[in-house]
């Protein structure tokens, strides 16, 4: 249940900031906003809202989201633009690197102690 609501929440976080970049692309004066980047958290707040039906996509959206977030972190160190893609500073780097730390724990971690619950029963 904890990675639906983990989900859903997410889901929604990424679906308001999806927005608002629109509304200030300078993203509280720390982030870098532009229409790619907001294109991506819309698609990822409308997938993690949709993810967060059913327990099996809760976890797999999770772990998607881990591994991408994470590998956007790196790529965003040795690359300021992502490969011409979009400008990503810092700020996105440090945020992008705690979501996806986040996203694996409850794609992974708590995957398996569902399981390991379930086998107990």
């Amino acid at each position: 249940m904890a990675v639906r609501r983990f989900a859903a929440l997410t889901g929604l976080v990424f679906l308001l900031l999806g927005l608002y970049g629109f509304i200030d692309p300078d993203g509280f004066g720390l982030f870098h906003l532009g229409a790619a980047h907001n294109v991506i958290h819309l698609i990822v707040g409308l997938l993690g809202l949709a993810a967060s039906s059913g327990e099996g996509y809760a976890y797999r959206y999770s772990q998607v989201i881990g591994i991408f977030y994470l590998l956007l972190a790196v790529l965003g160190v040795f690359t300021g633009d992502l490969f011409g893609l979009m400008h990503v500073g810092l700020a996105d780097n440090a945020l992008h690197f705690v979501v996806g730390a986040i996203a694996l724990y409850f794609g992974f971690v708590i995957s398996e102690s569902a399981q390991e619950a379930r086998s107990y029963r």
